[in-house]
């Protein structure tokens, strides 16, 4: 028993820095940015009302800076600790080389899952009001530059995730519990960290189809590019629209395709007998 709160105490500790960090540096750039725009908006003589209505266009602006900021500062505290501790990043959170078999698998499943997960929000009959935390948390990681955007939202969080989520909490909570235990309970908390209820069913999706490669590979590294391919997607298609011109017609065929790729991904992961030469510490039920 003792081992295992330590292992828990161990994820929830990480959780905590990755928080704190993303928090902290949050708080203080918004509020320099914050500062700053109210005394543009003063100097062009707006009132409260008008500086207000402004501020919802806006205030959005700085996210991406501070989750540049939040994710580099983060790194550097993981970083740091393992140094601390006399180890080191990669292999605290089982990043490891991985076969060219995974790799390609890996590629086909971001692909599809790409095509199948995000036309299905269209397809569903989803509330409104329900989609419309997706949309807003969207338009909220789409309010800077594109290069930036590509930068923060489809390189460095990734990253960033993949080592808190599936590098530090499932490998803590795996030695901790059973394995499809400790992916349940990583993934819901990496959905949970993403807001409204459909954003979160859907990162929790997410996670738990990385959980399987990542306790199959013993690596992260596939999770990071699954994650990589999949923000990426997300970005060119919120900065250009252009698939929304797209009939019901395509739309359900490459939700079809995006379908058969997903499964013949987790299919090829759950009968790969080939394995990194070092897998993580998990206990599989």
């Amino acid at each position: 028993m003792k081992k295992v709160l330590k292992q828990i105490g161990k994820a929830i500790g990480y959780f905590a820095v990755y928080l704190s960090c993303m928090n902290i540096v949050d708080l203080i750039v918004g509020y320099i940015y914050g500062y700053n725009l109210g005394a543009k908006y003063r100097a062009m003589g707006l009132s409260q009302e008008e500086a207000m209505a402004a501020f919802q266009t806006d205030g959005n602006g700085y996210k991406g800076i501070s989750m540049l900021i939040g994710a580099l500062l983060t790194l550097l505290a993981f970083f740091i600790i393992e140094k601390v501790k006399k180890t080191n990043l990669a292999k605290e959170t089982d990043m490891k080389m991985v076969t060219g078999k995974q790799m390609g698998l890996t590629v086909v499943g971001a692909l599809g899952g790409m095509f199948f997960m995000n036309f299905m929000l269209t397809i569903l009959p989803i509330p409104e009001e329900l989609l419309g935390d997706l949309t807003s948390g969207m338009g909220s990681l789409t309010s800077y530059p594109f290069w930036l955007a590509i930068i923060v939202n489809a390189i460095l969080i990734p990253i960033l995730e993949e080592v808190v989520f599936r590098g530090y909490i499932f490998s803590r909570l795996g030695k901790a519990m059973p394995a499809a235990v400790a992916a349940v309970i990583s993934s819901v908390v990496f959905g949970l960290c993403h807001g409204g209820l459909v954003w979160a069913i859907w990162a929790g999706i997410v996670g738990l189809i990385i959980c399987v490669v990542r306790i199959k590979s013993g690596s992260i590294i596939p999770g990071i590019v699954f994650h990589i391919i999949m923000n990426t997607y997300g970005m060119v298609c919120s900065y250009f629209p252009v698939l929304e011109k797209l009939s019901n017609t395509g739309m359900y065929i490459l939700t079809a395709i995006g379908g058969i790729m997903l499964a013949v991904y987790i299919a090829g992961i759950l009968t790969d007998k080939s394995s990194s030469k070092d897998k993580a510490e998990v206990t599989v039920a």
